[in-house]
């Protein structure tokens, strides 16, 4: 069984390859159908509008498929964990970022945690993540559960680890500094927190700061990925 991990934001990824093969189809039909300098002109325009959506595609499917992967292992492999966290993800869809902290705590137990929807990743679904799991062989070690960031189904300190990626800025503004909030909640004193995103970093890093985080710290751009993103890392206090 292979693991199936899903595209990110697959309505985007459709729009931008429906939009760039049709102008792409509208520049062919200009350039053999006008002979008139508008009509090359509009050719030209058509034509690099749709190499534009279509670089876009190319690159979130190479971002969901193989960019996210491995900045998420590099990641993970630079935290230096000992093999036997408990982990929680937030927000962990078909579970790639889960499946990667599994072979990185070989030891541990890991949840994740979401409200499913179909609009933030193609199949979305516990299902989906235990399946992955299964073919990643640590269906053994990986739960999947109904909840939301906002409100951790967790006591305090019940984690060594907490992971959220591409998730925090699905909420609207202002209930993210509570799922930051509710991240830190849950790990334990010395524990990790690692946030990937492509908007609000520095706010997530600030909300980080306000609860006591130490070393708190945002990476630079990673172009790995669609839009670009940044990675924060902080330990529990």
């Amino acid at each position: 069984m292979r693991a199936r991990y899903g595209i990110d934001a697959p309505g985007i990824v459709r729009l931008f390859a429906v939009v760039g093969v049709g102008l792409a189809a509208l520049s062919a039909a200009l350039f053999a159908l006008t002979a008139a300098w508008w009509g090359a002109a509009l050719g030209t325009l058509s034509g690099l509008s749709a190499l534009t959506f279509l670089v876009q595609c190319g690159w979130m499917l190479y971002s969901s498929l193989i960019g996210k992967r491995r900045l998420w292992a590099r990641t993970l492999r630079e935290l230096g964990l000992r093999g036997d966290e408990e982990v929680l993800e937030a927000g962990p869809g078909r579970g790639s970022v889960l499946v990667a902290a599994a072979r990185v705590v070989p030891a541990g137990h890991l949840v994740g945690v979401d409200i499913w929807r179909a609009q933030d990743q193609s199949g979305n679904g516990p299902d989906a993540l235990l399946a992955n799991a299964r073919a990643a062989g640590v269906a053994g070690r990986v739960e999947a559960l109904d909840g939301d960031m906002r409100e951790l189904p967790f006591p305090d300190a019940a984690f060594d680890l907490a992971l959220a990626s591409l998730a925090i800025h699905n909420l609207p503004p202002g209930d993210r500094p509570g799922a930051v909030r509710e991240l830190l909640r849950v790990v334990r004193p010395g524990g990790r927190i690692v946030i990937l995103d492509f908007q609000a970093t520095s706010a997530y890093a600030g909300t980080l700061r306000e609860g006591g985080a130490a070393d708190v710290r945002v990476s630079g751009r990673h172009w790995s990925m669609h839009p670009p993103v940044r990675v924060v890392t902080a330990t529990a206090p």
